[in-house]
């Protein structure tokens, strides 16, 4: 991860797409956020590969880059702002000390926390909100695959995506894989050279028609 420094702007920016966890249009984020993003600055992150920018629309739509979802999980354990942050930094840091603390004693990691408030809450006739509602079980393997590939398109491999993902059901990370795998930008691969492969490797593989497959690539959706 780079250590050139940020502006306050570009911080923000990169805090406004991990909360929104998905795609926002350049004009959005200075309609519904406030945040100017000039063009210098967009160039510089997504030169860093702390944003990506999609172009295809006419528009500029922009989401967290992997290393953006990096430096945010690094920034939670910063313990200070930067300098020259000025109060509303100050506030921000604060409250991602406060953030870090709770996914500790949790024992969760940042990317299982999104994918768990991407879930839909609907309040129903009484009034009441219904119990936490578990996230799609394909997002939850997108957000691991997130937090250890350097850029989209890199191969992880299953045994580490699936140390990630300790907490549910081996047949069910499996059925989540299957699908992906139908998915635009996702690739399930085998292991050239099946020679190599150890036990924890063997073990985690997903089977596709009768081909065993070790690793998954996710580009750009």
């Amino acid at each position: 991860m780079s250590d050139e420094p940020l502006t306050a702007v570009e911080t923000a920016v990169i805090f406004i797409l991990l909360a929104e966890a998905g795609p926002v249009s350049n004009v959005g984020l200075t309609q519904d956020h406030g945040c100017h993003l000039k063009k210098g600055s967009r160039e510089k992150l997504e030169r860093l590969k702390l944003i990506e920018v999609d172009r295809r629309s006419g528009r500029l739509v922009l989401k967290l880059g992997a290393e953006g979802w990096a430096h945010c999980a690094a920034q939670l354990d910063a313990g200070s702002a930067p300098p020259r942050s000025g109060a509303v930094g100050g506030a921000l840091y604060a409250v991602l000390r406060r953030w870090s603390r709770f996914l500790a004693a949790q024992r969760s990691t940042l990317d299982h926390f999104i994918a768990m408030s991407n879930a839909p809450a609907a309040i129903g006739a009484s009034g009441r909100e219904p119990a936490p509602v578990e996230p799609d079980v394909a997002e939850r393997v997108r957000a691991a695959y997130r937090t250890i590939a350097r850029r989209a398109g890199d191969l992880v491999s299953l045994a580490d995506l699936r140390d990630r993902l300790g907490d549910l059901a081996p047949a069910d990370v499996d059925a989540a894989l299957r699908r992906l795998n139908r998915q635009r930008g996702v690739t399930l691969v085998p292991e050239a050279n099946q020679k190599t492969l150890d036990a924890r490797t063997r073990a985690a593989a997903v089977v596709l028609g009768d081909q065993p497959k070790h690793s998954i690539s996710m580009g750009a959706p």
